[in-house]
């Protein structure tokens, strides 16, 4: 008889705890409960069932029910993407190209045409999603060991992209390149005149780009947050709220607003912000999700959100203006409900690190026998994930997109090489996509509307995860034509 899988207590009771969550009813009338009534109306087998014969007759009765009405439910159309997702059986892997160099971040474009991959290479290489052909090559100046990070522009005209200097660079379509230089602050003097001031040189490890493409945020290795307008080619403001290196950065309040962030840090502590009621004089931040930390929090926190115990290596939001996932050295990820705060710096806990151990090249000890990674006593968090291993580099984690999962899952890259999928609402492991060569998988990234995941690695590799040949990819219900 197999052993039944151990959950400590904080794990079981935000599994009984989320049913209450805006979160659950969400992802419920998407998907999993019509889904579940769908299926039943069409004989559809569930993933794993034994009963795979049934699949294609209940794809046929949805296909045809889709001719008689013309279109089909939301419930049915994630029926028949669910079909077809890269997961379990349908996860055949191909490697469409192969670099020299360490892969370190990718991205697709908000169109989903094309797909960016940068890393210790001196070009941002950008490929076509639907032959995997390299399209252009963009030049990376003053790289420092990597590109830390990189993302399309809003209209996908151009990248912006950071490494571990203070210097960030944006390259448009035909060769046009900007430089923004995160060092330099002008401010006002006495006298009224504008006065150019230099910070001391800095890295920059994480980028955030506004809806609107006028403004990005970048996390740094002295500790704070860069709002910079780039349509000025001026630092706003820099963000002193952290007490260790800024790793993630993300904007969650919806895709077409860019005014609510939040900020992680190696402190443990991710904190959220307002643009609005930012300015160089004004730098506070809103709230703040506190881990396990050994250092007095800011008194003008105004609130506090318990949770990962190490340091944070990535965020991503729902854009839903509600949720934000987090990945951290903690070994797990975890879901967050803005609205959770303490607003009473008094009332947190303030702890010691429990492990003292550097991720770069050590195992985490919690890993080992007779070690136990304990749960911050207060923890705020709505959900943890655990299953994929945080180490050497800042690995990321995502919500699965909302066209073809209605985000019913939250996938990781992983330090053994391996893609990890889990379901949103019970944690639980739905698959693990890995390769026989298995380098750093740093970054991962699921195709905003078609079935497929892309995976760079360390090894150079880029690979894509799907389940038709290359060439014959699922596209979109809504662009066919009747």
């Amino acid at each position: 008889m197999a052993a039944t899988e151990y959950f400590p207590p904080l794990e079981r009771k935000q599994r009984r705890e989320i049913r209450k969550a805006r979160i659950w009813a969400s992802i419920l009338e998407r998907s999993d409960l019509c889904l579940s009534m769908e299926r039943h109306r069409v004989h559809q087998p569930l993933r794993g069932s034994k009963a795979r014969g049934l699949r294609s007759r209940g794809l046929f009765a949805l296909l045809t029910q889709r001719e008689r009405r013309g279109e089909l439910r939301p419930a049915e159309h994630l029926a028949v993407n669910e079909a077809f997702l890269p997961v379990g059986e349908n996860a055949n892997v191909f490697e469409v190209d192969h670099h020299d160099e360490r892969l370190y971040c990718g991205g697709f474009s908000p169109d989903g045409e094309t797909f960016l991959v940068a890393g210790q290479s001196e070009e941002v290489h950008i490929y076509d999603t639907n032959t995997w052909k390299r399209v252009d090559a963009y030049p990376v100046r003053d790289i420092r060991w990597t590109v830390t990070d990189a993302h399309f522009t809003p209209d996908a005209k151009g990248v912006l992209y950071s490494s571990i200097t203070s210097m960030v660079r944006m390259v448009m379509q035909g060769g046009k390149e900007c430089a923004f230089d995160l060092a330099k602050t002008a401010r006002s003097s006495s006298t009224g005149r504008s006065m150019t001031q230099r910070r001391r040189d800095f890295g920059v490890w994480s980028l955030g780009v506004n809806a609107a493409g006028t403004e990005f945020l970048a996390g740094t290795s002295n500790n704070t947050v860069v709002l910079h307008d780039m349509t000025t080619n001026t630092s706003v403001c820099h963000l002193a709220g952290h007490d260790d290196h800024v790793n993630a950065i993300t904007f969650v309040d919806g895709p077409q607003s860019s005014n609510v962030f939040v900020s992680g840090s190696d402190d443990c502590l991710i904190k959220l912000w307002d643009r609005r009621m930012m300015s160089e004089s004004n730098a506070r931040p809103q709230g703040v999700f506190v881990g396990r930390h050994d250092r007095p929090i800011p008194s003008f926190c105004l609130m506090q959100h318990v949770g990962h115990t190490d340091g944070i290596t990535h965020m991503s939001s729902r854009d839903d203006g509600f949720y934000f996932v987090s990945n951290a050295k903690d070994q797990s990820a975890k879901l967050w409900d803005l609205r959770k705060c303490v607003t009473d710096e008094a009332k947190v806990q303030h702890l010691p690190r429990q492990f003292q151990w550097d991720y770069r090249f050590e195992e985490y000890p919690g890993n080992y026998e007779g070690e136990v990674a304990d749960a911050h006593p207060q923890d705020q968090s709505v959900m943890t994930y655990r299953g994929h291993a945080v180490k050497q580099t800042l690995i990321r984690a995502y919500f699965s997109p909302q066209h073809s999962t209605g985000q019913r899952y939250i996938y990781s890259g992983s330090a053994d090489g391996e893609v990890v999928i889990y379901d949103v609402l019970s944690a639980n492991v739905v698959d693990r996509l890995e390769l026989m060569s298995q380098g750093v998988t740093r970054d991962v990234r699921w195709h905003p509307f078609k079935p497929m995941i892309v995976s760079p690695d360390f090894y150079g590799k880029l690979c894509v995860w799907q389940k038709e040949p290359l060439g014959h990819t699922v596209h979109d219900d809504d662009d066919d034509e009747e």
